[in-house]
């Protein structure tokens, strides 16, 4: 076999190269992929970057989007804060006042995105605490904001208790959310949290993020209830976060997987254990001044909206109060700040943001696409198999630098090709591939040195001089010559690499 295998490199060594070099490929393939690649830095940090890029790349190539809610932004801008003194907590009084005028104005389900936790003026308190109290049945859904406070002592947070939890007790249209999400390493915001753990009184508690609870209740109103199944969208939520629930306060619970709604079928909100279950896909920057943002819509009312519109909030409190606000109508509002000092701003993919901004993308990507999905097997296997196919064909007939080249921008054309499913929510995870290129290229470049070593010896280390007469008439003739013909050799052998 080996004499075989001599023979063949001799007769045909630019395809034997090849062949060795998609071998080499496939093998760091089949190692990465059997490491569990999520679990190294390298391989999380180069699906990051390339997720982001695809986010960049979806969110300046969509104008326009189908079966998605439109929102309404009602923003306590830093003029509107200006205006209120700079207070040290949103005022209780002007938070009542919005959701009172909101209410009226038939919005598909009202989010505020304020922590009510921390105590205000009490007569304020007492004014927005009457108007939980008596919120009508029938008006839309409200979802508050539950904090959590993280207990060294314990295995699970501790919800942190409101002047307003006696008040809103058995209304079945007000709920409490946690508005999390999990910020990377280096400081940017691309993962949601679907729910969060925690434990009330010595009982584990499954809180479901805002995002999620808004997005079951778009969803319903979107494609209509499962056939057969008219339960409201939020008791459908509490079904399926049935099976997260922790069974003690001891700790978290393991090997989770499971669905929370599988309607539409199609786009179906799961919960699994690595991270594209749990990606955000973004589709609406921040531009500080705008009255709309995002792509176009279909409007509730009819024709064609922006996916968000902008309202400052002292705009929508100078209205008159007597009359509904107008535009509303079927929209999801969510009151949130804007403002400099809020402490609400976060990295993301597309740019810095507030933290309304963010639920809003989360919303618009569970609503639209559910949780974002792998391609199939078939499909990992064969973009893999021709990325290192492309790779193997580069670093043999082209300069490695041009080859590096050369193979970003063969990504970069999936990239663009696949943006279509991507946008659909079908995550295609180049980091596997890409980071075995990377070090497929590593190995070339070993290779290529061990030759060299081998056939130079000893002087292998001292830096070539093309011009300089000591080293020529150091090295006797032979010398010279074996080097000629070890370099003609290897451009040979290597396709012309050198």
């Amino acid at each position: 076999m080996v004499a075989a295998l001599k023979s063949w490199k001799s007769r045909h060594p630019v395809l034997f190269e090849l062949s060795i070099s998609i071998l080499l490929g496939i093998l760091i393939e089949l190692a990465l992929l059997s490491f569990q690649p999520p679990t190294l830095l390298v391989v999380r940090r180069v699906a990051d970057d390339t997720a982001d890029r695809m986010i960049r790349l979806a969110e300046r190539t969509t104008d326009r989007l189908t079966a998605s809610p439109a929102f309404t932004f009602i923003d306590i801008d830093d003029t509107t804060w200006t205006d209120w003194g700079w207070p040290l907590v949103t005022p209780r009084g002007k938070i009542e006042a919005l959701l009172e005028r909101v209410a009226r104005s038939e919005p598909l389900a009202i989010l505020l995105d304020v922590d009510l936790a921390f105590p205000g003026d009490a007569d304020q308190e007492a004014t927005l605490r009457r108007f939980l109290a008596t919120y009508d049945p029938a008006a839309p859904q409200l979802l508050l904001v539950r904090s959590l406070i993280d207990d060294p002592g314990a295995a699970l947070p501790v919800p942190r208790p409101t002047p307003y939890d006696e008040a809103v007790k058995g209304k079945a249209n007000i709920l409490f959310t946690s508005p999390l999400f999990e910020r990377d390493g280096d400081g940017n915001v691309r993962r949601w949290r679907l729910f969060a753990e925690a434990c009330a009184q010595d009982k584990p508690l499954v809180i479901p993020s805002m995002h999620l609870a808004a997005a079951m209740i778009a969803r319903q109103a979107i494609h209509g209830a499962p056939p057969g199944d008219p339960a409201p969208a939020l008791d459908r939520m509490r079904t399926g976060l049935a099976p997260f629930l922790p069974a003690n306060c001891s700790g978290h619970e393991a090997e989770r997987e499971g669905v929370i709604d599988d309607w539409p079928a199609a786009i179906p909100i799961a919960v699994a254990h690595d991270d594209v279950s749990k990606r955000v896909i973004y589709r609406v920057p921040w531009k500080t001044g705008a009255v709309g943002l995002g792509p176009m819509v279909e409007s509730p009312t009819g024709g064609e909206t922006q996916l968000v519109a902008v309202r400052p909030a002292r705009l929508a409190l100078a209205a008159d109060g007597a009359a509904p606000l107008p535009g509303l109508k079927g929209r999801i509002v969510v009151i949130g700040g804007s403002f400099a000092g809020s402490g609400d701003w976060h990295d993301t993919p597309i740019g810095r943001m507030p933290g309304s901004l963010m639920i809003v993308n989360a919303v618009e990507a569970l609503t639209q696409n559910g949780t974002p999905r792998e391609p199939s097997p078939m499909e990992q296997i064969t973009i893999s198999l021709t990325i290192i196919v492309l790779a193997s064909l580069l670093t043999s007939f082209l300069r490695p630098s041009v080859a590096a080249w050369a193979l970003a921008f063969g990504i970069f054309v999936l990239m663009v090709v696949s943006i279509s499913r991507f946008k659909s929510g079908v995550m295609l995870d180049l980091a596997v591939p890409a980071v075995g290129a990377v070090l497929h290229d590593l190995g070339e470049a070993v290779l290529k040195v061990v030759r060299e070593v081998r056939a130079q010896g000893w002087r292998w280390i001292l830096k070539p001089h093309e011009h300089s007469p000591a080293i020529v008439a150091g090295a006797g003739h032979s010398d010279i010559h074996a080097d000629i013909q070890h370099d003609v050799g290897s451009s040979a052998g290597e396709g012309g690499t050198k």
